[in-house]
C-alpha cells in the first residue's frame, strides 16, 4: 500500500505480527482523540467501549498523563479495564450513564468524552460533558447513527463536538499525525504501551469472530491468521 511516511509505524523489536495489530489504527486514534480533546493532568476523561483496542489504549494513555479516567464496558470486562488504569468503570448498558458520571464528578461532568458508541449512547456522551468547556471527540458509531441539532447545541448541550477520522487526518493534517506518531513511539519505547494480546482465530473461523463481535463478547483486537 501507499501512504504518507508520517503514518508508517515500525514494528517494535520482538513483537509478533499479531501483537502489532492496532499500531496504525487503534492506538493512533486513541492518542489523537485525547490530544484533540485537550487531555491533561487533573482533567477527567470518559472513555466508552473501554475494553476494545482503542478504548484500552485511551485508558492507559489518559491515566499516564495524570487524568482521572471513567470508563464504560460490559460487566464481564470491568477487570480488564481496571487493569489498564481506569479509576471508575460503569456498566455500558446502564440506564443513565450521564447521571452516573455526574455523580462521580460532583455534578460537573467530565472535561472530555471519547465517543465511539453512537446510537442512543451519543446523547449520554453529550450530557456527561461539562457545560461550555467540555469536549466530545467522536470517532466511531458502532451503535448506529445519531444526530445533534443547532438547537440542541444552544439550548441543551453547550459543548465542543470534534469529529475524528484517522484517514482524513493522514491526508489533511499529516504534520499533526506525525506528532501523534512520534508521541506514540515514545510511549512504546517507555513501556507505557505494551504489546497487544489479541484473540486469535484461524481464518476459516472468520464467521465465528464476527459473531463474537456482534455479541460483544470480545476484548481488544481480534487476529485472523491464514
Amino acid at each position: 500500500m501507499v501512504l504518507p511516511a508520517a503514518a508508517a509505524m515500525p514494528v517494535p523489536d520482538g513483537w509478533t505480527d499479531e501483537q502489532a495489530l492496532g499500531l496504525v489504527v487503534n492506538r493512533p486514534t486513541a492518542l489523537a482523540a485525547l490530544r484533540l480533546g485537550g487531555v491533561a493532568a487533573g482533567r477527567t476523561v470518559l472513555v466508552h467501549a473501554a475494553a476494545g483496542a482503542t478504548g484500552q489504549a485511551a485508558v492507559t494513555i489518559a491515566r499516564h498523563v495524570g487524568a482521572t479516567v471513567i470508563a464504560t464496558a460490559s460487566p464481564g470486562k470491568h477487570a480488564t479495564v481496571l487493569a489498564r488504569g481506569a479509576h471508575h468503570v460503569l456498566d455500558s448498558r446502564g440506564d443513565d450513564i450521564a447521571r452516573e458520571v455526574r455523580a462521580l464528578t460532583d455534578g460537573a461532568g467530565v472535561d472530555l468524552v471519547l465517543e465511539s458508541a453512537g446510537g442512543a449512547g451519543f446523547a449520554a456522551s453529550l450530557a456527561a460533558a461539562k457545560r461550555v468547556t467540555g469536549r466530545v471527540v467522536v470517532f466511531g458509531l458502532a451503535g448506529g447513527e445519531a444526530s445533534l441539532s443547532n438547537w440542541g447545541l444552544v439550548y441543551e448541550h453547550q459543548v465542543h463536538v470534534i469529529g475524528l477520522n484517522l484517514g482524513v487526518l493522514i491526508r489533511a493534517a499529516p504534520q499533526v499525525l506525525g506528532e501523534v506518531m512520534a508521541e506514540l513511539s515514545a510511549l512504546l519505547a517507555g513501556g507505557v504501551l505494551t504489546p497487544g494480546r489479541p484473540t486469535v482465530y484461524d481464518l476459516a473461523d472468520g464467521a465465528r469472530a464476527l459473531t463474537d463481535l456482534e455479541a460483544r463478547s470480545t476484548v481488544g483486537k481480534l487476529a485472523l491468521l491464514p
